[in-house]
Formats: C-alpha cells, sequence, structure tokens
C-alpha cells in the first residue's frame, strides 16, 4: 500500500528531484513511514525516513547515502568502527587491571 507523495509542506520531494530527478517519495500505509525510491533502478526502494515527517533531516539523509557518497560513507563507518574497537579494547585492558590489583 503505497501512496506516491506529490508535494508536501517544506517541498522536500521537489527538493529531492533537484538533487536527481529519479527520486520519488511514497507513503508506506502498512508501515506508516515515507519511502524515497528511485526510478529505473530494481528494486526502487532506496531508504525509508526514520522520521515521522518530510523535512530537512530527509534531505540530508539522502545525500549522505546516495551512491556517489558511498566512499565517503563507508570511510566513514570504518573509521567509527575502528574508534569503537579501540574504545572496547580499552576497557577491557583497565578491567583486566582493574581485575588484576595492578
Amino acid at each position: 500500500m503505497l501512496i506516491n507523495i506529490e508535494c508536501d509542506l517544506f517541498d522536500i520531494v521537489t527538493r529531492l528531484k533537484e538533487i536527481d530527478c529519479n527520486y520519488y517519495v511514497v507513503y508506506n500505509k502498512i508501515k506508516d513511514k515515507f519511502e524515497v525510491h528511485y526510478h529505473g533502478q530494481t528494486p526502487a526502494y532506496c531508504l525509508t525516513v526514520p522520521y515521522d515527517f518530510l523535512d530537512a533531516r530527509t534531505v540530508d539523509l539522502v545525500l549522505k547515502t546516495k551512491v556517489s557518497n558511498s566512499k565517503k560513507l563507508f570511510k566513514e563507518i570504518d573509521s567509527h568502527n575502528l574508534n569503537l574497537q579501540k574504545q572496547n579494547c580499552q576497557k577491557a585492558f583497565d578491567t583486566a587491571m582493574y581485575n588484576s590489583g595492578l
């Protein structure tokens, strides 16, 4: 049950089409969420908007997740994961030192 969204309060649909004319927005009645889709791509689904309504964050999210930005996005993810791994190692080391009484 997808409802095509032609216009919205903040012109998000128009702004997405300015990024790429193949983007379009639907409202998924089953999920009660907005989704961004792309004409000419199979499947057309790109992402589910994690907000209750369409606003500038949706445009930012689409820009961030565009295929042309994938290298940058993967680099950010890898950097974030590396930092988490370092934090976890430090935490494990600190716990071991504390438990050993050193």
